[in-house]
């Protein structure tokens, strides 16, 4: 069977690979994806033939007049010389420096190293051309030899005064304006920078796409979601410039948009479900990722966007969306193993703060000035630890929290507080109503509570607390150290206690300094930790006692087992609290804490005493003398006055509880979320410069917050020190020469697959040279302009002619343009995987495109997890629509992500320049991954009950799939599929069965199962072809 017409536009024979994983599924071993060899090996040849003369068009093969020192000169110093002679101190050799003109002009003892004009007298030029092994430069042991080119390029420099400029990103960014062009087809500026640059190397713009490919591609990138065929019918039937221009405003204004264009920033933020390293414990940070996604449905300036991100918590009156904002910077991972050390993990945190930062604001590699100067960019290791000084000082102190380390944040969703005030303003009228005057009541109060007073004065004195006593760690497994007595769970049991007893070598030490209400730590021990203390009252007295652990907990009282709680957390203040009636006399407590891992903790604190059958803190305001109570308690007294004599309470009181407790169940929902803080005054600490990047090897230079000299200077009044909140300012700079740049170039990434500055991480000195500099700058004066409205850019870019060209590959294009650099056709690639599922999912109408929640786990192989993590983790899915919500809500473990996704990042550090690959795995997955063929059952069955008729079915089913008809003859070639593929399960209906009991979803169990399953093959071959997975 021939099915190349399906897969290609082009009538190359197929390479069959047919891929055998499921016996299940073996009908779909027949199906063959056509791989274009012919013209994958034509392209190949050309870009290693002629690539290497059109990567940029910077540096043209014949020499220009006049030698250009950054386009032409700085890159090959940076390759060849930098290394030695650059901005590092620490390695430079004979102290010259040539990535400055102080530096390579400098007289170095009656001569120097470039002499403006004298090829001869420049002693560099000497070197470089020496034949000397000993003498010559680069040193042949460098391997960085220049070729003879690069040495007359560098003689011409030289005759024409060897001039230096700063590195182009450095520039402030030009205002520069759109050339002039004689062309009819460029429909707005963008389309005039891409023109010129043709026009240059020989070249003409493709045509545009055919409505129905446009259509297609521009939904896909704007939504990450293919268009009904519906949408494409209505665009196909009127495709003028206006209907094209409504299409991409109602594109922008889709929720879907907002999930879409998430997905980048989470790669970059480093966003993930677990804190990595082998233990790998859950946190709850997806209210940040939902803050996220309706930043950008909201169109956020990217101004505000950017100092919510990196200093929300240091706005004025900050609220709960600008607080959660700053988790950015707490995506990172966290090591909470055994035996790491807690100042070594805070470093490290500091460290990856700075870098992403760097990376994704400033578009610079600065891990390597942690240990020295870095050595092809002006950053020296001082600049870099005072960039690192302003992420130094946030509470957060290296020790785990599994998940939910210190700062956190209690954050409840805007709808959940709405709801919360609606109820709050009702609660307040009842208690209004339950505070009304009432003379004759109050009057009688005011009589009990001169009585009681007098009756609570005659009593004796207030529970007296013994010191503490501590016993351990006795160290044991986590299991067997709280279900096990080790030894003083017997003595609490009696009546009473020794403190002489010892457990081995372990004996009970008396504890001084241990402060109640303050959570006291633990040794990172495995194992049992036992407290001890006696409570001695003068006459029967209740009282409730606050606990917290880390992790379980026992408590004991005069023999008697009062609490226990298998817990795994962090201690925190008030996690268990029990009401004990202490009896006249001494009394005994026994705490047991259980740590599984990690450090431990311990909190304890002493609540108010109960006297006469009143509430401890009911008891202290009667003993204040009645003109020094406060509203508060004067309210409090009268609330329990009138709920013992006054006969309308019970009623308000009910409605109050019921109105109380609804509250309660919306303040339930709130979420705990790591943040960024700041330590107060006082407590910030000293940032020192570390050698070598060591956390334990701090120098004894000091540093505080600033940015780089070659950037503009913050502007600060005199002598104040900067905060994260004016760094964030300072990088939305108008005048600032990258934040712009590098933001406007991911963007431009995101629709064209590659940045104008190709290296989309670095636009340092070893970074790649912008393609289109002159366009680079009108869009980053644009974006700024515009008052930093991304979705406007994105509109810009867009409806550009340049985007939408046909991406059809034209022969002499492909010659004189292999890797299209000058845009020439629209790029061809391949969609990332989870755009690939969420399409999927949406063809066959499974897929669930709610906004926000907690991440949910669809399906996955059985055993990844517990083979990860040595069995300790097991992977359990999620039911019903959970299971079809789009990819960027899946649970991302970080020691290993969502199983079919191909080429993503590990969200173990910042990432912002997307891989691609293209292997017979990726089809491995797409043809039997359960979610595929799920939804390939799943759209059989959607074009089964919408259509009853063969051909109609197959053609609404090739556009669901590929957002087009299917021509004659690739209907045809459906058609005789489908009938082979029927006749087949008719003859093994057990096969069809298997196949249409994949997934979770119910199948319609009224249609033929031996069509149904026919039809099924003939889908999932349909979200196989290379049209489907393909940005054409």
């Amino acid at each position: 069977m021939e099915f190349s017409p399906l897969c290609c536009p082009h009538p190359f024979p197929p390479l069959l690979a047919p891929v055998a994983v499921l016996s299940a599924h073996s009908v779909l071993h027949r199906n063959a994806i056509c791989l274009d060899v012919q013209r994958r090996w034509s392209r190949l040849f050309l870009t290693l033939v002629l690539g290497s003369g059109l990567l940029v068009g910077w540096v043209s093969t014949g020499r220009a007049d006049t030698v250009d020192f950054d386009t032409q000169i700085r890159p090959l110093l940076s390759n060849h010389c930098f290394h030695c002679h650059g901005p590092d101190e620490a390695t430079r050799e004979a102290g010259l420096r040539l990535d400055t003109q102080e530096g390579g002009r400098e007289d170095l003892g009656g001569y120097a190293a470039i002499v403006p004009g004298d090829v001869s007298a420049s002693e560099a030029m000497e070197r470089i051309n020496s034949d000397d092994p000993d003498l010559v430069m680069p040193p042949p042991d460098a391997k960085r030899d220049l070729s003879a080119d690069q040495k007359q390029l560098l003689a011409d420099w030289v005759k024409q005064g060897a001039n230096w400029s700063e590195h182009w990103a450095f520039e402030p960014v030009a205002a520069v304006k759109p050339p002039q062009v004689n062309s009819d087809w460029a429909r707005h500026p963008i389309d005039q920078f891409i023109f010129k640059r043709m026009q240059q190397h020989g070249l003409q713009p493709n045509a545009e796409a055919e409505p129905a490919a446009l259509i297609r591609r521009v939904t896909m990138d704007l939504t990450g979601l293919p268009p009904t065929p519906e949408q494409v019918k209505a665009f196909v039937a009127n495709p003028s410039d206006e209907a094209y221009q409504q299409l991409v405003d109602r594109l922008l204004d889709s929720p879907s948009y907002g999930q879409r264009m998430a997905w980048d920033w989470l790669d970059a933020a480093r966003y993930a479900d677990t804190d990595g390293f082998q233990g790998d414990p859950t946190r709850t940070m997806w209210p940040w990722r939902d803050w996220l996604i309706n930043a950008l449905n909201d169109n956020q300036p990217f101004d505000q966007f950017t100092i919510e991100m990196l200093a929300g918590d240091l706005l004025p009156n900050a609220t709960q969306e600008q607080i959660l904002a700053s988790g950015f910077n707490r995506n990172h991972m966290f090591n909470g193993e055994g035996g790491r050390i807690a100042e070594e993990t805070r470093v490290e945190n500091v460290f990856d703060r700075t870098e992403t930062t760097s990376t994704v604001w400033l578009g610079l590699t600065m891990t390597c000035s942690r240990c020295h100067d870095h050595k092809y960019d002006p950053i020296s290791q001082k600049e870099y630890y005072q960039l690192y000084d302003f992420f130094n000082h946030t509470s957060e102190n290296g020790r785990s929290g599994r998940g939910k380390t210190a700062p956190v944040f209690n954050y409840l969703s805007a709808a959940n507080r709405v709801q919360r005030d609606a109820l709050q303003v009702q609660l307040n009228a009842v208690q209004a109503k339950l505070r009304q005057p009432l003379a004759a009541l109050d009057q009688a109060q005011q009589v009990w509570a001169t009585e009681r007073r007098d009756q609570l004065g005659a009593k004796g004195k207030p529970i007296q607390l013994g010191p503490w006593w501590k016993l351990g760690t006795i160290p044991a497994e986590g299991k067997l150290a709280y279900d096990q007595d080790l030894g003083p769970e017997a003595w609490g049991r009696e009546t009473r206690f020794d403190l002489e007893s010892a457990i081995g070598k372990l004996k009970w030490s008396k504890q001084d300094k241990q402060q109640d209400g303050k959570v006291l730590e633990l040794p990172a021990t495995v194992g049992a930790t036992y407290f001890y203390r006696t409570l001695t009252a003068d006459e029967q007295t209740v009282v409730q006692l606050f606990f917290g652990s880390d992790d379980a907990i026992k408590v004991f009282f005069n023999g008697q087992q009062v609490l226990s709680n298998n817990a795994s957390r962090a201690a925190a203040a008030d996690q268990e609290n029990v009401k004990l009636t202490i009896p006249k006399g001494e009394s005994h407590l026994l705490i047991k804490i259980v740590n599984t891992g990690g450090i431990g903790g311990f909190f304890f604190r002493k609540g108010q005493e109960s006297l006469l059958g009143l509430s401890g803190e009911l008891v202290k305001v009667l003993s204040k003398d009645p003109g020094k109570r406060s509203a508060a308690e004067k309210l409090q007294l009268q609330d329990h006055y009138r709920q013992q004599h006054w006969d309308q309470w019970a009623a308000l009181d009910k409605q109050r509880e019921a109105l109380q407790k609804q509250i309660n169940q919306v303040n339930s929902q709130q979420v705990t979320v790591m943040v960024m803080d700041d330590l107060a005054e006082g407590k910030r600490r000293q940032t020192k410069i570390l050698e070598r990047g060591g956390y334990d090897k701090p120098t004894e230079v000091t540093v505080q917050s600033a940015t780089p000299s070659f950037l503009p200077e913050m502007d600060l009044p005199d002598g104040a020190a900067a905060s994260r909140l004016d760094l964030a300012k300072w990088l939305v700079r108008k005048d600032h020469p990258l934040t712009a740049r590098v933001t406007v170039n991911r963007y431009w990434q995101t629709f064209f697959g590659k940045g104008i500055v190709a290296s989309t991480e670095d636009f340092g000195s070893q970074g790649q040279r912008p393609t289109h500099p002159q366009l680079l700058d009108w869009l980053a004066t644009e974006f700024m302009n515009s008052g930093w409205n991304v979705k406007q850019l994105h509109r810009h870019i867009v409806t550009s002619a340049t985007y939408r060209q046909s991406a059809k590959v034209v022969a002499a294009t492909q010659t004189l343009d292999p890797q299209n650099t000058f845009y020439s056709r629209s790029p061809r690639y391949r969609w990332p995987s989870w755009m690939l599922r969420d399409q999927a999912l949406a063809v066959s109408g499974l897929i669930n495109a709610d906004l926000g929640g907690p991440s949910v786990k669809s399906y996955q192989p059985q055993g990844i997890w517990a083979e990860a993590t040595f069995g300790k983790i097991r992977y359990s899915p999620d039911s019903g629509d959970k299971l079809y919500r789009r990819s960027l809500y899946l649970f991302w473990r970080r020691i290993v992500g969502p199983t079919m996704f191909f080429d993503g990042p590990k969200r173990q550090t910042c990432e912002v320049k997307p891989t691609r690959t293209n292997t017979p795995l990726h089809a491995l997955v797409t043809m039997n991954e359960t979610t595929f063929v799920e939804s390939a059952r799943q759209m059989a069955q959607r074009v089964m009950q919408q259509h009853s008729e063969v051909e109609t079915r197959l053609s609404y089913a090739f556009q669901l799939a590929t957002s087009r008809a299917p021509s004659g003859e690739e209907l045809q070639l459906l058609q005789r599929r489908i009938a082979a593929a029927e006749k087949q399960f008719n003859a093994s209906p057990e096969d069809a069965v298997a196949l249409l009991s994949v997934g979770a979803s119910q199948r319609n169990e009224e249609l033929d199962a031996a069509q149904h399953a026919a039809y099924t093959v003939v889908c999932l071959t349909l979200l196989n072809l290379d049209e489907t997975l393909t940005r054409n």
